[in-house]
């Protein structure tokens, strides 16, 4: 099989695309990986955590054992784009858009009713498809700085909570959800991880948290 010069050229191109887009993707990965675990150590007052690895470059797990009131845990996920694979990455964007975080608080005590507070345009699908029984609820909508949220809830304390919250963030636009769970005592938090709001999001949550139950 005979293969042009012009073909080669190409091949060559791309591998070396390829391989810079790799140490380049993996750097970046590498580095927010870093600050976030850096961030979580110094506001989250703990006595015991432990990490696990999602992949290499794709993020981690945590858990992070506080111990403090009524408030006995935190579990982290943190989820990044694929950077380092120059192939994927442009695909990954229109699948999962951004890189994500997601935080879990749980309690050793009964929390307040459950209710949902939801960035409009967060989610591509509708959200009854992401809230269980949401017919079964009561339904609202408010603007906070700027943008607009669903409100979903079951108790009016509980979402008035929520709001409040939200409304203590720098930049709420990273938020996609936030809930209150009484089933298994959480409080779930789903957001864009961005560097410019990570340390304000870890702050103010585990504030909210500790004053919560």
């Amino acid at each position: 099989m005979n293969i042009s010069i012009e073909a080669l050229l190409i091949i060559f191109a791309l591998s070396g695309i390829a391989v810079l887009q790799y140490f380049k993707g993996r750097r970046f990965n590498l580095e927010l990986m870093k600050y976030t675990t850096t961030v979580l150590e110094k506001k989250i007052e703990h006595v015991d955590r432990v990490y696990r690895l999602v992949g290499l470059y794709v993020g981690y797990r945590a858990v992070f054992w506080i111990n403090r009131g009524y408030l006995n845990r935190l579990e982290v996920t943190v989820l990044l784009a694929p950077r380092y694979s120059a192939l994927y990455y442009p695909f990954s964007k229109l699948i999962t858009r951004f890189d994500r975080v997601y935080l879990t608080y749980w309690f050793d005590k009964d929390i307040i009713g459950e209710a949902h507070i939801v960035r409009e345009g967060g989610y591509k699908k509708p959200l009854n498809k992401v809230i269980k029984n949401m017919d079964k609820m009561q339904y609202s909508e408010t603007i906070i700085k700027g943008y607009r949220f669903h409100l979903i809830y079951q108790n009016q304390h509980a979402i008035r909570k929520l709001v409040r919250f939200v409304e203590t963030l720098r930049d709420p636009s990273s938020i996609i959800h936030v809930a209150l769970v009484p089933q298994n005592n959480s409080l779930y938090i789903f957001s864009k991880l961005d560097v410019y709001t990570f340390e304000d999001l870890v702050e103010k949550s585990y504030r909210f948290a500790k004053n919560l139950v």
